[in-house]
């Protein structure tokens, strides 16, 4: 299986999918993703099999969720606006059954609640996080080196006892605020660099991770201020 995020970066994403289709992801969550309605083809040879979009009804830009390789994907609940970075899906790959949320944290208003759409939806659906092996994926906007810290220990303390890790963090071996691998570049910088781009899975499913890969700046500046993250792992 193979589970992809990327930020394009402020929509234009049906020209820029011909960069993301080639990697033929299994479930592919792409945050700021303009308005697809309508729209049949994206750029590209390979097409997705499945394409939605969550956003509240009045933003432009929303999360991205697709497949290229015949994934099932279904919204979980009706209501997924109210916490709108925080999009629940159910999946079947073939007889694998499991759950997908797709992640994409904005700032707010309020401090206290800026970037933490993510801890706001794992509080609200943990009972349906339960009910069957959950992947969480997307641009969650913290670091564990980012103003002390914080906003990513109290996402820890939210996953961890839901059986959820960073592939990342286990797969590299690198500690939370350490890592070699950026995923974010300031305003497109190369010396203002943060990983805020996470998958998470279940901790069964560690062992199983075969790689992850994290994309090269200069492979992807000219479409996104973020690489992608893409987790490969065998479950068959």
């Amino acid at each position: 299986m193979r589970l992809m995020a990327w930020n394009c970066r402020v929509g234009a994403f049906k020209r820029k999918a011909a960069r993301t289709a080639p990697f033929n992801p299994d479930v592919l969550v792409v945050p700021e993703v303009e308005r697809l309605d309508g729209e049949l083809f994206l750029d590209g040879e390979r097409q997705p099999s499945l394409m939605d979009r969550v956003a509240k009804s009045d933003w432009p830009r929303g999360i991205g969720v697709f497949s290229y390789t015949g994934t099932e994907l279904a919204r979980a609940f009706d209501d997924l606006g109210l916490v709108s970075g925080f999009a629940p899906f159910n999946a079947k790959r073939g007889a694998t059954a499991f759950n997908v949320v797709a992640v994409w944290t904005f700032k707010t208003d309020v401090a206290a609640t800026s970037y933490r759409q993510a801890h706001e939806g794992i509080q609200r659906w943990s009972d349906w996080i339960r009910q069957a092996p959950t992947v969480i994926l997307g641009d969650f906007n913290i670091a564990a080196n980012f103003e002390g810290g914080k906003a990513w220990r109290d996402l820890l303390n939210l996953m961890t006892p839901l059986g959820l890790v960073s592939a990342y963090h286990s797969f590299h071996r690198e500690s939370p605020g350490e890592e070699s691998r950026p995923t974010y570049f300031h305003r497109g910088s190369d010396s203002s660099t943060w990983h805020i781009d996470y998958c998470f899975v279940p901790s069964a499913w560690a062992s199983r991770i075969t790689d992850v890969h994290v994309g090269r700046h200069e492979q992807w500046r000219d479409v996104s201020d973020h690489v992608p993250l893409i987790v490969d792992l065998d479950l068959d």
